[in-house]
């Protein structure tokens, strides 16, 4: 699937680095980079009668509102400046609605970037995630801290696992993995399985990529007690990869978020853009 629309949520006192970042994302893919920029509303004024109105948080309420919209037209300019096809809309919101509103955009976008999060940021990326990744259908991209190659792509590897999450994630990154000079697929601890990986683990997964003329090395590692996205990030280090493809969320998003799990260590440490798929 080509990418032809990326979104990305910024938040209204959101600085410049991760725009520019996006616009050269989206150029290298020739997509249309859509932004929705997001103001997070105070909850209304209450008392023990109930949620009550007054002349202080109505004012909150338009200069918050006002100042979406500077933001949203400054961005709009910077992209207009330099020639880059995107589009801008500016949102007032609540913070409940926040994962409600980002799947709404996100499911007209082929994929939503996820930047690392800033600690003066209004809108926290946890809220933006969850609502591109488990309520649209469409794939996200995390971006690590620092630099990276991405959206160029040499050196591609697959955290294979042999499941839905996985196998959706596989193919929404088919066209990245077309122009990569290197595939990697790492399996932990893979056992083979009738509904599983099969007789031979990956052996599959190398034969369905090879149809799209993907050539893949297959690498089964022990965790050797180790946590399962230490291993895959140590060995996206030690290939020096320029993207990672995983599912995510395999397991009860509450179960993860209890015991944690390799998509939450992910999303925390990851040091490569990684391409996740729910």
């Amino acid at each position: 699937m080509p990418f032809k629309t990326i979104l990305l949520v910024v938040g209204v006192n959101q600085g410049d680095e991760e725009i520019e970042r996006a616009a050269a994302i989206a150029a290298g893919l020739g997509s249309h980079l859509s932004v929705l920029v997001l103001g997070i509303a105070p909850p209304p004024p209450s008392s023990p009668y109930g949620v009550v109105s007054n002349d202080i948080w109505a004012s909150e309420i338009q200069e918050g509102q006002a100042e979406a919209q500077v933001r949203a037209a400054q961005i709009e300019g910077w992209l207009a400046k330099r020639g880059a096809p995107g589009s801008v809309e500016a949102q007032y919101i609540d913070r409940a609605t926040v994962t409600t509103l980002v799947a709404r955009f996100a499911r007209y976008a082929d994929a939503t970037l996820i930047p690392p999060q800033a600690e003066d940021v209004d809108v926290a990326i946890d809220w933006v995630t969850n609502g591109a990744l488990f309520e649209s259908g469409r794939p996200v991209i995390l971006l690590p801290e620092g630099a990276f190659r991405f959206p160029q792509v040499d050196c591609a590897m697959i955290a294979w696992d042999a499941s839905v999450e996985a196998s959706k994630a596989v193919r929404d990154a088919i066209e990245l993995m077309k122009g990569t000079k290197t595939v990697h697929a790492v399996l932990v601890d893979p056992v083979p399985s009738f509904d599983g990986h099969g007789a031979e683990p990956g052996a599959d997964l190398a034969a369905y990529l090879a149809r799209h003329g993907i050539s893949v090395t297959v690498h089964r590692l022990p965790s050797e007690g180790r946590d399962v996205a230490s291993v895959l990030m140590r060995q996206a280090t030690d290939f020096d990869v320029d993207l990672v493809v995983m599912g995510g969320f395999g397991h009860s998003r509450l179960r993860q978020r209890i015991f944690g799990g390799t998509t939450l260590s992910t999303v925390k440490a990851h040091t490569v853009p990684v391409l996740m798929s729910h």
